[in-house]
């Protein structure tokens, strides 16, 4: 599998499914920034309220090839496997298709993923233990806590200043390994100051 990292902001994305499964998909989804279908008969109290706060559609019906034909990425989350693996035959090559029941179906996995601000760790096992990679996404959480938050902040607004100065390419790189230093990590202080040294000093 290759890795990658996906901007699906006001893409089309449809999970097939309305339990439990489906709705801690459609999280992920929503934070990018998705535009995400949910189509079901029923559907559990997660996609409920999602739907009473407008942040879903909803189709409340057995899946039928339309529902998706359009699709940028589709989430295949029933029970049947019967159903999950007609989305997959009938969809098109260029979509992307994710089986949660069955890892060899689909062309793209869902992994373990940590989330801090801007990080984000992901760990695959390419569907040979996906409590594995649960496992140990949950120990990389214990290394990298929530202060990497605001270090990420920090690192994001010093590469931003670094990137529009004038600065000769040799320098910027020099800046650019020099802010990731440990002190800059811990001390809320080394980071203005590290700030400062890069804003122009007025006349």
């Amino acid at each position: 599998m290759y890795p990658i990292t996906l901007n699906i902001e006001n893409r089309k994305c449809i999970i097939i499914g309305g339990g439990q499964i489906g709705y801690f998909k459609a999280r992920p989804l929503l934070e990018a920034g998705a535009e995400v279908t949910v189509v079901s008969p029923e559907i559990c109290p997660g996609f409920q309220q999602l739907k009473k706060e407008g942040k879903i559609h909803v189709s409340l019906k057995e899946v039928e090839e339309a529902d998706y034909r359009e699709a940028f990425l589709i989430i295949v989350a029933t029970n049947s496997e019967e159903v999950n693996e007609r989305v997959y035959r009938n969809a098109s090559h260029s979509q992307l298709v994710n089986v949660i029941s069955n890892h060899e179906l689909g062309n793209f996995h869902l992994p373990a993923t940590l989330n801090r601000g801007l990080l984000a760790i992901s760990v695959s096992t390419n569907g040979a233990s996906p409590a594995l990679a649960k496992k140990i996404r949950n120990d990389l959480g214990e290394v990298f806590d929530e202060s990497y938050e605001e270090y990420l902040e920090f690192l994001f607004e010093a590469r931003k200043i670094i990137k529009k100065s004038p600065l000769t390419h040799e320098e910027k790189s020099k800046l650019l390994k020099d802010s990731i230093a440990d002190m800059y990590k811990h001390s809320t202080k080394e980071r203005y100051r590290f700030l400062a040294r890069l804003l122009p000093v007025e006349a």
